[in-house]
């Protein structure tokens, strides 16, 4: 029971499932807290629609894609689903690109690179064993060279790099909770993403978990070396007993052919002794 309960507390963050669900947690808490924030401040109608516009469409919108990821439907169609939230992403990408030009500051800079890594870590793993994969050769690609570990990291330290930076902007309570589960929600958005990457990796590899996907292509490399030695072996013992067998035959031939000669001669012989 101690083992279980270890294994439980240590994989908790490995499980597409758990992480699902705190994320849809945390969404719908993020979004009741920043209206609840925004209403308490005595904002206006017109601030607190441009913040549910600004903070909390792309909240939305994952919502309405992890909810779908729980029923059967968005589970059938989770191809699709996935090309809407890279193009959420993609724009979202965008606009920090335009945002860094209009307002240059460390913190925006910081968000430039998040999202513009963020983009490029869905677009290459969720479209992996797709059509749109294969049909734009995406393997050249040399993102596809950089490994999974290597994107959550970059994500997670770009992700609290911005949360320092907004923990030590902000003078109210209010900026602080929403930029720690902000921050959170990246962390385990990313953590989501990484866990769909390995199921991927593990299903091209069908080997082992553990190996990685350049051991694999030098075994599928030597494997093809050791079949066309075999086939060439193969071809060369084939040429060589064809090659006898004719010969074999050529032989035989020749044999019949002198045995015919003299039997025609005995025959020959035969027929002048009995004309004389």
């Amino acid at each position: 029971m101690e083992l279980e309960k270890k294994q439980v507390e240590v994989e908790w963050y490995d499980n597409p499932g758990i992480i699902t669900n705190i994320i849809i947690a945390l969404i719908a808490i993020i979004i009741i807290l920043s209206q609840s924030f925004a209403i308490n401040n005595n904002l206006s109608t017109q601030a607190i629609l441009s913040s549910i516009i600004n903070h909390n469409s792309v909240y939305l919108i994952v919502l309405v894609y992890f909810v779908a990821l729980k029923t059967r439907v968005g589970k059938r169609y989770f191809d699709f689903l996935n090309v809407f939230l890279v193009l959420l992403y993609f724009i979202t990408a965008i606009t920090s690109i335009l945002t860094l030009f209009q307002s240059f500051s460390l913190e925006t800079f910081v968000g430039c690179l998040l999202h513009l890594t963020l983009f490029i870590y869905l677009f290459h793993i969720l479209f992996r064993r797709t059509r749109v994969w294969k049909e734009f050769h995406l393997n050249r690609s040399p993102f596809n060279e950089i490994k999974n570990d290597a994107y959550f990291y970059a994500i997670f330290v770009f992700t609290v790099f911005i949360l320092a930076i907004d923990l030590i902007a902000t003078t109210t309570p209010d900026g602080t909770i929403l930029a720690c589960l902000d921050a959170f929600f990246m962390i385990l958005f990313a953590r989501y993403i990484y866990l769909y990457g390995c199921f991927v990796d593990n299903k091209e590899k069908k080997i082992n978990p553990t190996t990685s996907i350049d051991e694999i292509k030098e075994k599928v490399e030597e494997v093809k070396d050791r079949l066309d030695e075999v086939v060439d072996d193969i071809k060369d013992t084939v040429g060589d007993t064809v090659d006898s067998v004719m010969k074999e035959v050529d032989h035989l031939a020749n044999d019949d052919s002198r045995d015919e000669k003299k039997v025609k001669k005995t025959k020959k012989d035969t027929k002048k002794k009995r004309g004389k």
